[in-house]
């Protein structure tokens, strides 16, 4: 990975092998400014991608711009190998690690730069170590490629500052075994029903109604992951929508055990919701 000391300036390009433009505004360029925003004092954040319809992994998302750049040699070993890149570059004043960017499912989606300021005898392996971290906390918010090229939010009216998100923020950390968190509602205002909040983005994205009042579940990934929806309530047991939950799922795993414990989160949220309208409250 050879990232330039200055860059003039951020644009979005029409990829040559795929029929649109990535949006002005994507998935992935939402969590590389994420990052950006919580790690303090990093340089550079790129993903090499490839999503559908896309024959090799361009530049989907940086904080530096060359959108589209297609991955040189460097950036392709790293994706074919599964092997790390670890670099002192630009005169020893930068530290570059480049290592394979997953999915949810551990699945390999590209490629991930990240380039740390360096002064000569600082501990490589922290810097390392502090990569891993941020490449493992992306894989946690991508359900598939796809997804990082989507336009974020889906919806051009939707907001993420709203109750619902910031209580989904808040829940998931204290529940590391889960892969995937969402709820689902209809705004008061009107509108459809929709993503209102993820772990994945999608916000906005219209969704099917869970009109039955019955839980609903799959596998997902190839049966990598178990998927259950079910009624979502406020504190005084008005339905308000759906709460959706993905699992890690490995051979002979109990799906009645996920549903439980699919109906233990979802009790545990409630007496954090006074209301549908809370949902969609504004909470920055």
């Amino acid at each position: 990975m050879r990232i330039p000391l200055i860059v003039l300036g951020a644009f979005t390009l029409a990829l040559p092998v795929r029929a649109e433009p990535l949006p002005v505004k994507g998935y992935g360029q939402e969590l590389v400014d994420q990052v950006m925003a919580k790690e303090p004092g990093l340089l550079v954040v790129v993903m090499h991608v490839s999503p559908p319809g896309v024959t090799n992994y361009p530049i989907i998302a940086s904080n530096i711009g060359r959108i589209g750049k297609v991955a040189d040699e460097d950036d392709m070993r790293v994706i074919t190998t599964g092997k790390t890149n670890l670099e002192v570059a630009h005169g020893g004043t930068r530290f570059e690690v480049e290592m394979p960017m997953y999915d949810l499912a551990g699945n390999t989606i590209g490629a991930l730069g990240i380039v740390f300021p360096y002064k000569k005898g600082a501990n490589k392996a922290i810097l390392e170590k502090r990569a891993v971290a941020i490449r493992d906390w992306l894989a946690r918010h991508i359900v598939d490629a796809g997804s990082l090229v989507e336009t974020y939010p889906v919806d051009p009216l939707a907001t993420t500052k709203t109750h619902a998100q910031k209580l989904l923020n808040a829940t998931l950390p204290h529940h590391p075994e889960v892969d995937l968190m969402a709820i689902r509602a209809k705004s008061p205002k009107g509108g459809g029903y929709s993503i209102v909040a993820s772990s994945y983005g999608r916000i906005g994205q219209k969704s099917e109604e869970l009109a039955s009042g019955q839980p609903r579940a799959a596998q997902a990934s190839g049966g990598k992951r178990y998927e259950i929806e079910l009624p979502l309530f406020s504190a005084k047991g008005d339905g308000v929508g759906a709460l959706t939950v993905g699992w890690p799922m490995g051979k002979g795993d109990d799906e009645k055990a996920f549903l439980a414990r699919a109906e233990k989160l979802r009790d545990e949220l409630r007496p954090r919701i006074s209301s549908l309208e809370s949902l969609f409250e504004l909470d920055p």
